[in-house]
């Protein structure tokens, strides 16, 4: 589940933040969490191929259609998206330091690797350090309509599992690093309003083979965010991110990143309203190609009891030259939890790939155990 109720790593690393330094030295103590889920999924896709991002020479810009293939119109399928064990150890020094590391290990049979995230945290009244495999600012501190929405998260979430249409509506950031090796600083917050940056050398990492340097190197992600709450049950949260990594292949000549993203949520008691806007420009793109990708989403919630219903809808545009690319996705979903841990959900996404043949609407039903 990339995103929901059940929260995902970009909300238990955001909540993380949160711990003030200790007056006195504290043994390193943890906690072991984990979830899974299962999936139901049905798929009605016209009889187009493959839809992937990437320009003719294969960067990081606007889709390309391979129409050499064909796929299934209709299929039925079973999945298990999520299984994973995360472990938590903190402990404080004497000085008041806080210190500690989160491992998230898979559990998926179908994942290839073992560990998901694996980072080393330092903290105190000056803020946070994170030093590992973990989501930067970009993501973690970004809002909009992708936060609101629930299940597997609608136009974010486990679409792409059974159509490649859903690549084009994917709300992505250029420049976005996931995972990969980093070091990242969060500020305290102050009245509401936290800073925070980004630094990733590359995505080959340290400790895998050192000559395996990606295209893009030294990717920098900054981030400020507010988050406030006001008489009680109006909360208003805003973000601002940006991203830039410059292109160092040989190969061919590619634009370096430069993208950013403006997002918001306006929470009312149980109702929740968020908004984004991303220009991700040109980057990655052929400088001959004269490419430029956007997105925008909107989305809201609603809240009562043991209910959750979302609404959203993201619109791209991808210009190509004199050629405006514009797919859209639409997404319903609700959420039931049964008791403390489980959760079971409904969610149905149609996409509009604004091109012949290539639609598509996917319904998922789930359910999820989390501790």
């Amino acid at each position: 589940m990339k995103k929901g109720l059940l929260g995902s790593t970009a909300l238990v690393a955001a909540t993380a933040l949160t711990v003030g330094a200790a007056q006195a030295a504290e043994a390193p103590t943890w906690k072991l969490s984990g979830n899974m889920n299962f999936q139901f999924y049905y798929a009605d896709r016209d009889s187009f191929t493959a839809v992937a991002f990437g320009t003719t020479t294969g960067t990081l810009g606007a889709p390309v259609f391979n129409t050499t293939e064909t796929v299934p119109t209709n299929d039925l399928y079973f999945g298990v998206d999520e299984a994973e064990l995360q472990l938590n150890v903190s402990g404080t020094t004497d000085g008041g330091l806080d210190y500690g590391f989160k491992i998230e290990l898979n559990a998926n049979t179908s994942d290839s690797l073992a560990a998901d995230e694996a980072r080393i945290s330092l903290g105190g009244s000056w803020g946070t350090v994170h030093l590992g495999d973990e989501d930067g600012v970009e993501d973690i501190m970004s809002f909009g309509g992708e936060t609101i929405l629930g299940a597997t998260g609608g136009w974010d979430g486990d679409g792409d599992d059974v159509t490649l249409v859903a690549g084009l509506v994917y709300p992505t950031i250029v420049g976005d690093t996931s995972d990969d090796t980093k070091i990242t600083y969060y500020s305290p917050r102050f009245s509401g309003f936290q800073l925070g940056a980004s630094w990733t050398p590359t995505d080959a990492g340290g400790d895998r083979t050192p000559f395996d340097d990606s295209e893009f190197q030294n990717s920098l992600s900054f981030a400020a965010n507010y988050d406030n709450t006001f008489g009680g049950s109006t909360r208003l949260r805003l973000s601002g991110v940006y991203t830039m990594a410059s292109y160092e292949g040989r190969l061919q000549a590619v634009e370096d990143i430069g993208a950013y993203s403006l997002g918001g949520i306006l929470g009312f008691g149980g109702f929740s309203i968020g908004a984004n806007w991303t220009d991700n420009s040109d980057s990655g793109t052929d400088p001959t190609a004269d490419e430029d990708w956007s997105y925008w989403n909107v989305a809201a919630g609603w809240e009562s009891g043991p209910f959750y219903l979302s609404a959203g809808y993201i619109a791209h545009t991808y210009s190509t030259g004199p050629v405006d690319f514009e797919p859209a996705a639409w997404s319903l979903t609700a959420d039931y939890t049964v008791a403390p841990g489980l959760n079971t959900y409904i969610e149905w996404t149609g996409y509009d790939a604004d091109t012949a043949n290539a639609d598509a609407n996917v319904f998922i039903i789930g359910a999820a155990v989390s501790f």
